[in-house]
């Protein structure tokens, strides 16, 4: 279990299938807590050819970036290394309206 909340039953179904876990990278993001620190790049699941970068911020809003045309793929994975190797910030902020 990544955090306080038991894992949905899609998400128990997609850690054990193996397509699944081959389908994009994750990393976790040390500067916050850690039910919302992990950070994925992953091709869409509907066969697309988009890519999707995806994390959260600490009230559980979704950040997502889309890729999608020539080279979706190296785009994706060029921006999610970049986060993780710290040379563009995850922006995670939080709107009160």
């Amino acid at each position: 279990m990544r955090g306080p909340r038991p894992r949905t039953f899609d998400e128990i179904v997609a850690a054990q299938d193996l397509l699944e876990v081959a389908r994009g990278e994750r990393f976790v993001d040390p500067t916050i807590n850690s039910f919302h620190a992990e950070v994925s790049v992953n091709e869409d699941r509907d066969g697309t050819g988009e890519w999707r970068v995806e994390y959260f911020d600490k009230h559980g809003g979704c950040y997502v970036t889309i890729f999608a045309g020539p080279e979706a793929a190296l785009r994706a994975r060029a921006y999610f290394q970049a986060l993780k190797g710290k040379s563009l910030k995850t922006i995670r902020a939080y709107a009160t309206h």
